[in-house]
């Protein structure tokens, strides 16, 4: 009687080898482990701390510390998902000391701001405190001595504030100089690089001291080449009576007048 073989031998000589055969798995096996696997990568991506703002990069600032800049940031500690660009930008450029921010996040946690600051143009003098002003009135925190600036004193309670800025009404809350002052200061230092010190008074506008020993009233605007050429002739024509003037006011070019020692 002939012996059958083993079905396995049988399948070897023939080159087909059975593999056991596994049902389908269950969509909820599939589910479950799909939902573990992203609670998983969210933990990760929330519980690791390589993925929160600790610093940021700034760059394009000389006057403002790059601490004071993430400070005005308001992103720290948050995850790198939560940092909107335009807002960090917009909260930055709130600093009447910036002019613009761009800002730009990485992965991780990687965030650059980079600003463009108001350029100091003048100092100006309220009584114990100084402020940095640029070429279009915007007050600024004086951060340091900056000797080439011409510095206003202003001699009054009044200041030329214009809107934006004190009593304006709510929500247009900058502080800007009237144009015509800074534009003033700023020519007479041109014109005259030894005045180094401005007197600010409403009534007058601006003046400054004569190294010869008297106060010159030169009002505000542009045109402070015309009354410094005016001046000049006024003081030639007092000096050559013999006379010493103790104040001579060009503010009004078409009117100038000038006092004399008793």
């Amino acid at each position: 009687m002939a012996r059958r073989e083993p079905a396995v031998r049988r399948a070897r000589r023939s080159g087909r080898l059975s593999l056991p055969r596994f049902g389908p798995i269950p969509w909820r096996v599939v589910s479950l482990l799909l939902v573990l696997l992203l609670a998983g990568a969210g933990a990760g991506l929330f519980l690791n701390p390589s993925f929160y703002v600790s610093q940021v990069e700034v760059g394009g600032n000389r006057y403002m510390p790059p601490e004071e800049v993430y400070a005005r940031s308001g992103i720290a500690g948050f995850h790198i998902l939560w940092v909107e660009p335009e807002r960090v930008a917009e909260a930055v450029a709130e600093s009447p000391s910036i002019e613009s921010a761009q800002v730009s996040i990485f992965w991780p946690a990687r965030v650059q701001i980079r600003v463009r600051e108001r350029e100091p143009a003048v100092v100006w003098q309220q009584a114990d405190s100084a402020f940095w002003v640029d070429v279009n009135g915007n007050l600024m925190v004086a951060r340091r001595e900056l000797p080439d600036l011409v510095r206003i004193v202003n001699q009054g309670d009044s200041i030329p504030f214009r809107c934006p800025g004190p009593g304006c009404p709510p929500g247009e809350e900058d502080v800007t100089l009237q144009p015509p002052v800074i534009a003033g200061a700023l020519q007479i230092k041109t014109l005259r690089p030894d005045v180094s010190v401005l007197y600010y008074s409403e009534a007058i506008g601006l003046s400054f001291d004569d190294p010869r020993g008297w106060r010159v009233h030169m009002g505000t605007g542009v045109n402070m080449d015309v009354k410094l050429t005016l001046y000049e002739r006024v003081v030639a024509d007092v000096l050559s009576r013999g006379l010493t003037p103790t104040e001579v006011d060009v503010s009004a070019p078409d009117a100038p007048f000038y006092r004399t020692q008793p």
